[in-house]
């Protein structure tokens, strides 16, 4: 069953302007987990900038956070571009990132990025969603951690 018991939800930032997202979400801890899928959402009518998002690393939240360490392996991607649409996501190819181009009149998008706890390096098991300029509109972002091996009544907490 899915549930935010065996999967846990944790809000790596929340809905805010999108400019003002820019490298600011929380970073999460893998190291008791298979992998994380981040789920990124861009709402706006129209987008003025492209908003380029990339997974750093770190052995500790901070480290990743300052984004020296961008995960340097590929992930898969999906994205939904227009929500107002489709509800479909379309795979994209693997890579180590994904920018959601600037749009005129396309609607809400969203992003998914599963990056697996084993293509991290070695000694960094935290991850943090960067983005760049933000753009025009809302964002937020989400985690769901995928596989979190500790399945007690009270799971330890997977932020710093």
């Amino acid at each position: 069953m899915l549930s935010p018991e065996t999967f846990p939800i944790i809000l790596a930032h929340e809905p805010i302007a999108a400019s003002s997202i820019i490298d600011t979400s929380d970073a999460i801890s893998l190291k008791n987990a298979k992998g994380v899928l981040i789920v990124f959402v861009h709402a706006t009518n129209s987008c003025d900038v492209d908003v380029a998002l990339t997974v750093h690393e770190g052995a500790t939240a901070a480290e990743a956070t300052a984004g020296t360490y961008p995960v340097a392996a590929t992930f898969p991607i999906w994205v939904t571009t227009n929500c107002t649409t489709t509800d479909v996501p379309v795979r994209q190819a693997n890579a180590a990132g994904y920018t959601v181009l600037a749009h005129a009149l396309t609607g809400n998008s969203l992003v998914f990025m599963y990056v697996p706890s084993g293509v991290l390096t070695n000694g960094r098991s935290w991850v943090h969603l960067g983005t760049d300029t933000g753009g025009s509109g809302l964002a937020a972002a989400l985690y769901i951690l995928d596989g979190e091996r500790y399945q007690q009544a009270t799971p330890p907490t997977a932020v710093a």
